[in-house]
């Protein structure tokens, strides 16, 4: 091959390469000389002509260096290709995962020179180990769910989307008294009596759509016949559309008993409520407390002196006390319990949720005498899932509602607007070249300036739902916005708001944004419809320079 050949392969390798080129020299002594370097490698790892003619040692030091040169020793002894992965400290300080492949070239059966290819995989590198990370959160957490699922005192059923039963915890193993294999593919239906099996059928049809419902039914249970449960489905939608179903099974012959108990004697039903740790109390038709547990005083801080003859209302959430009040009704019409969460005053007067189970106590001809509620404090389970609410509706990055809440959002109002033809718009906008941020500091200060840039979009944006709808990507429901200059004022408060640089790992950054306004009307009331206008107006924005805006009507 000619100079000029020669000359003009090199000038390939070295500028038209996209990866990182060595090509390096096998000397005596297990020593590799670097021979050529290619213009990728000098900008990504600061290579110059001064490293040519030096050994992998007098570049990286014994420790660091030995590691390589073990590497090249292999490809030497094998006199074979070695694929390998390493990282590697770019020019910005940033940790650089790369994948490394030696090539020797043979000459008259000696490996002379070997070729180093090093490539650049930071990106897949990271997206697996967000995949493992995800994979193992996941399994952590179907860890825990399985746990609660096993050791859940009540009778818990999983079924199919169509009733069939799939699974059964070992509590509805016990309440049943029947095999796993026996129950699998069953349906539900087949374990309630005949008489309640309507009842069960319009709860899960209820449940379908989300509308959970508890009903008394009886259960047919193999060894001791029909017993009385308390059931609930659950459903298990994690798109919206249930792929199946939880169905929780309280067995109430402890409950049944002490109602039995209490019309058999006074005295032995406070006996027995003297000594359980939940608060049970009866109340007559007048909504007067009859009788009050001494476990009241550890839940609430009340002797029971101090509330026997109180008006029930008294001690019950205002918001609560009509849906007790429904409950109650329902027990005087023949419905024969029925449980609701609600708060009850605390003698401090915090009010403490709580969990009431309810079920009448008649006379021998069928007549309401008073009725007979176990109260538990369920506080702390009821943060718990405001908790996990929280969590399912809200961006743990900035705080802001996310997607998911956001589309529900903006699916009741787009009802509204059907209904009522009141206009509302939805705002689209994302930081412009947020990308470089990320590349120039790193996604630690990329994180801070996503959360400074939601912070000055929610103080902009008041009095209307902002959420973070991915990435650097933000959205605004006007719910109330029905002219082109509400829009504009809004539009011009945000991009008012970024008019002074974020501070953001102590770099001073300053950021734009584009903004596109699509307003709701005759044929785009979906949310797709708004969605794609008001990026196709971002898009328009964004064309024009930053900091600017483009309302769709």
């Amino acid at each position: 091959m000619g100079r000029l050949q020669l000359g003009l392969m090199e000038q390939v390798l070295s500028e038209g390469f996209g990866e990182m080129l060595f090509i390096m020299k096998v000397g005596r002594a297990d020593e590799f000389i670097y021979e050529w370097i290619n213009r990728k490698a000098r900008e990504e790892l600061g290579f110059s002509d001064e490293h040519i003619g030096r050994t992998i040692d007098e570049v990286y030091g014994e420790q660091v260096g030995g590691s390589l040169t073990d590497r090249y020793i292999e490809v030497v002894n094998r006199g074979a290709q070695v694929v390998y992965e390493d990282y590697f400290i770019g020019q910005d300080g940033e940790v650089r995962y790369s994948e490394v492949m030696l090539t020797p070239l043979i000459e008259e059966g000696e490996v002379r020179y070997i070729v180093a290819l090093v490539k650049d995989i930071t990106g897949s590198k990271q997206n697996e180990l967000m995949r493992r990370e995800m994979i193992q959160r996941l399994e952590e957490s179907s860890s825990r769910f399985r746990a609660l699922f096993e050791n859940n005192g009540d009778a818990v059923l999983e079924l199919g989307p169509t009733g069939e039963i799939t699974g059964a915890n070992p509590a509805a193993i016990r309440l049943l008294g029947r095999a796993p294999e026996a129950l699998a593919g069953s349906p539900f239906s087949s374990l309630v009596s005949q008489n309640d099996r309507g009842l069960a059928e319009a709860a899960f049809r209820l449940a379908a759509g989300s509308h959970l419902q508890d009903v008394r039914i009886d259960i047919l249970t193999e060894s001791a016949g029909p017993v009385g449960c308390l059931l609930k489905f659950t459903p298990v939608a994690p798109d919206g559309e249930p792929i199946g179903y939880f169905a929780n099974l309280k067995d109430m012959r402890e409950l049944d008993q002490l109602a039995d108990l209490y019309l058999e004697s006074l005295n032995q039903f406070k006996i027995i409520t003297d000594n359980v740790s939940d608060v049970i109390v009866t109340i007559d038709g007048n909504w007067r407390l009859l009788y009050v547990s001494p476990s009241s005083k550890a839940h609430y801080d009340y002797d029971p002196r101090e509330v026997v003859g109180k008006d029930t209302e008294e001690l019950i959430h205002p918001d609560d006390f009509p849906d007790l009040a429904r409950g109650y009704e329902e027990i005087l019409e023949g419905r024969h319990i029925f449980r609701l969460r609600l708060r009850v005053l605390h003698k401090n007067r915090n009010w403490i949720w709580s969990e009431l189970n309810a079920s009448a106590v008649r006379g021998p001809d069928g007549e309401f005498l008073h009725m007979v509620v176990v109260i538990r404090d369920i506080s702390r389970q009821k943060a718990e899932e405001e908790r996990l609410e929280h969590y399912a509706y809200h961006d743990q990055l900035t705080g802001l509602p996310n997607r998911r809440l956001f589309l529900n959002r903006l699916q009741d109002r787009i009802i509204e607007f059907e209904k009522t033809g009141r206009r509302f718009a939805v705002a689209l906008m994302d930081l412009d070249r947020f990308k470089k941020v990320n590349d120039t500091w790193g996604h630690n200060v990329g994180d801070e300036v996503i959360r400074a840039f939601s912070n000055r979009i929610e103080n902009a944006a008041d009095h209307v739902l902002a959420a973070r709808f991915g990435g650097d990507e933000f959205v605004v429901l006007i719910t109330d916005c029905s002219t082109h200059q509400e829009a504009e004022n809004l539009a011009g408060r945000i991009i008012g708001a970024l008019r002074e640089p974020i501070v953001a790992g102590g770099h001073v950054i300053s950021i734009s944004t584009s903004i596109g306004i699509a307003f709701a009307g005759p044929g785009r009331a979906s949310t797709d419809v708004l969605l794609k206008l008001a990026d196709r107006a971002m898009y328009v924005a964004k064309q024009e320079g930053p900091n600017r805006y483009r309302i769709v009507e």
